[in-house]
């Protein structure tokens, strides 16, 4: 009886040139597909796309204009990149059909967030602190509490210039002293509350005291930093006040001129009380 490789020797010498060719061609399609999947990967080939043009210019103009979209947007694995060439193929099926037509719809590229291990391909979470030296940002320990990359620094690639470092929004969303501790030393090394703002009469005097002192020292990070106190009443002024200002205003008639001026009380009562 014929082994197994006595009739793969017969097959091969009876269909040599069959064989041969199919070699080729599996080598020919694997060497087109390999270089359709690189050349398909390149931030060239997506800007080949109008839809994509927003997008690409930002990263042009970003810090990581030499990193390719895929390194980002694309889970870092090869069976992932292929996956992800499957799907993409419902976008070019639309970009040809619906969008490359007159008076298309108006869209916005979609965007796949960068997963934690796609950063971290580049980036190294023993950073703590930032370059200037006054941010304590623990990297590890944000990551182990359950954030992505994306959380702070979701505007760092695709966002206008002005909005690629994270905002101290951002960093309120979580530290607002319950989720987490919110006082300055908690991250800042150079900044720390000022006595003069743990007096008893701060709110009293801190309109005059703006005067003297750098608010914007701390406070810089949003112009309308007092309109979030000025712009809402004080609780004291919210029950039964029409009929209570006036004693109040004799006890503490420097509270009131806080915020108002001496010709503010003319408004309703004609003379200066």
């Amino acid at each position: 009886m014929d082994s197994l490789l006595d009739r793969l020797k017969e097959f091969y010498q009876g269909h040599t040139r069959l064989i041969r060719i199919a070699v080729i061609a599996v080598i020919a399609l694997g060497i087109i597909s390999y270089g359709g999947l690189v050349f398909t990967s390149t931030p060239g080939f997506c800007n080949g796309c109008h839809e994509m043009n927003p997008a690409y210019n930002t990263w042009q103009s970003s810090v990581h204009e030499e990193v390719a979209c895929v390194q980002c947007h694309v889970k870092p694995s090869l069976v992932a990149q292929m996956l992800h060439k499957v799907e993409a193929m419902k976008e070019l099926y639309l970009h040809f059909t619906v969008f490359n037509k007159p008076n298309p719809p108006k869209i916005v590229a979609g965007e796949m967030e960068p997963i934690n291990d796609a950063c971290l391909q580049c980036h190294s979470l023993n950073r703590e602190y930032s370059f200037s030296g006054d941010l304590k940002v623990p990297h590890a320990l944000h990551i182990k509490k359950g954030l992505t990359c994306p959380t702070c620094h979701s505007r760092v690639v695709h966002g206008a210039p002005d909005q690629r470092k994270p905002k101290m929004e951002v960093c309120l969303t979580c530290h607002d002293g319950k989720k987490a501790p919110k006082s300055c030393g908690t991250c800042h090394t150079k900044k720390a509350v000022p006595e003069s703002h743990k007096q008893a009469n701060w709110f009293q005097v801190h309109g005059k005291m703006s005067q003297v002192i750098n608010c914007g020292k701390c406070h810089n990070w949003r112009p309308d930093w007092c309109m979030q106190c000025h712009k809402n009443k004080p609780q004291s002024h919210m029950t039964l006040w029409r009929s209570r200002h006036g004693d109040r205003a004799k006890a503490d008639r420097a509270g009131c001129n806080a915020c108002h001026k001496p010709e503010f009380c003319m408004r309703c009562h004609g003379i200066q009380p």
